[in-house]
């Protein structure tokens, strides 16, 4: 399954409904280059489970919500999570 589709189940979005396609796609890429900009290389933004976890708590961050607090708790969720990708994913290997 690809990361487009993880993010619609997160959110509730049945697979078959494309009408917010575009704007997942969006947040998508904008995590992965947040993801790439802070050093980490981008076999692991594509390959590792933990940075797919952190382009779906992104997603549900900055997609659908209102400010009414639901969402307080993930960004720093996002944080340490980065954080810890960030100074492990030298030790990650992808397989080809």
């Amino acid at each position: 399954m690809g990361l487009l589709e993880t993010v619609k189940k997160s959110l509730l979005i049945p697979l078959s409904e494309t009408y917010a396609d575009d704007e997942l796609n969006n947040h998508i890429s904008a995590c992965k280059n947040l993801l790439v900009s802070t050093g980490i290389t981008p076999a692991v933004v594509e390959n590792h489970p933990l940075a797919h976890s952190l382009v779906v708590i992104y997603c549900k961050t900055f997609f659908g919500f209102k400010s009414d607090g639901s969402v307080k708790d993930l960004p720093k969720s996002f944080d340490m999570l980065l954080n810890q990708l960030s100074l492990s994913c030298g030790d990650y290997h992808v397989s080809e």
